[in-house]
């Protein structure tokens, strides 16, 4: 019994999320003593659910996969027609045995959001009763600490990421860039090497106009109006992409590794999105939009603070646009400083 509450508050201690799954996923084989386990997380690829394989535990080894990851390379749940099955019913599943003679079981991760996960165990036997109670507690004790850190982490009302979590996310995908770049200079590495003109973005949006909307319409209809755009803005971009509200009508977006037009076309895309939706009792709304490569040592402040001109530029040049800071450099609009702390006030 002591074990086992050292395990739940080694699971409970952790606020990192990728620390979070590769902790549950090395408690419920040392717990469940699996031969082997693996902890799927489920990401969204242009509507379609993928598997990311993010934990793979064996008797003799441990392996933790990159979260710098294209989600086009990952298997689709639907290639798994079991953990689909598990997935649409939201309830563990006996795999029967594998080639090998062990049984696999597959339990549904969850969070408030839903299924966020999978795990699949394979063991000698099959599973008893009393391990099954206690891998179930065990994931109850998960989606509630998950619900903890939803609630610190996530904007209340869009429920986006907010701007208490901004740096912490920035920090961690200048990480994985870095990583991955360095392992693509590492002999004998068999995973894709990445463009050296891919590089992560960060946009920061603005609602043209949000003060007219709620003198005109009221309190209500303009939350109702970022409601809606939190919505658009989940279905524009892809699940490796971070969606924050940074505060009243602005927005920030950290994009995922990808090429400068790549970049500018997918936020042209949700610009040209916005525009041409609907909003009920107010009709059309625009955004503005700057944007930035994120570059190596930037934070918080620094990369924000450059898409933050490249977005003043275009509210003053007639809003409803996007502009990329370095195009703006190049063409002289703009011009180029190192710039202190006390010169951006974050959000």
């Amino acid at each position: 019994m002591a074990h086992v509450i050292e395990s739940v508050a080694d699971l409970t201690a952790r606020s990192d999320r990728d620390e979070l799954e590769i902790t549950l996923a090395s408690l419920s084989a040392k717990l469940l003593s699996a031969t082997q386990l693996i902890f799927w997380r489920l990401a969204s690829c242009a509507g379609e659910l993928r598997l990311q394989e993010r934990v793979r535990l064996t008797e003799r080894r441990v392996a933790v996969a990159d979260s710098n990851f294209h989600a086009d390379d990952l298997p689709t749940l639907d290639s798994r027609a079991q953990l689909r099955a598990c997935y649409d019913g939201r309830t563990p599943l006996n795999l029967g045995r594998d080639a090998s003679g062990q049984h696999g079981h597959v339990f549904p991760v969850t969070s408030a959001r839903g299924v966020v996960g999978l795990l699949e165990i394979y063991h000698p036997g099959p599973m008893g009763e009393d391990q099954h109670r206690l891998l179930s507690g065990l994931l109850s004790i998960y989606r509630n600490h998950l619900r903890i850190l939803d609630y610190s982490e996530y904007d209340e009302l869009t429920g986006l990421l907010n701007r208490k979590t901004f740096d912490g996310s920035l920090a961690q995908l200048v990480r994985a860039d870095a990583a991955g770049s360095a392992s693509a200079r590492r002999p004998g590495d068999a995973r894709r090497s990445p463009n050296p003109d891919q590089c992560a973005w960060l946009a920061v949006l603005d609602i043209d106009f949000f003060k007219r909307i709620n003198d005109r319409f009221g309190h209500l209809y303009g939350d109702e109006v970022l409601i809606l755009l939190a919505r658009l803005m989940r279905g524009s971009f892809r699940d490796t992409d971070r969606l924050f509200r940074s505060g009243g009508e602005e927005f920030v977006i950290l994009l995922a590794p990808t090429e400068a037009p790549g970049a500018e076309n997918v936020l042209e895309r949700f610009r040209k999105a916005v525009e041409a939706f609907d909003f009920p009792q107010v009709g059309r709304v625009t955004v503005s939009i700057g944007f930035t490569a994120v570059v190596p040592g930037d934070s918080g402040l620094t990369a924000f603070g450059r898409a933050d001109e490249a977005l003043y530029v275009a509210k003053s040049q007639g809003r409803n646009q996007v502009l990329r800071y370095e195009d703006l450099i190049q063409g002289g609009v703009l011009h180029n400083k190192t710039m202190a702390p006390a010169e951006v006030e974050m959000f």
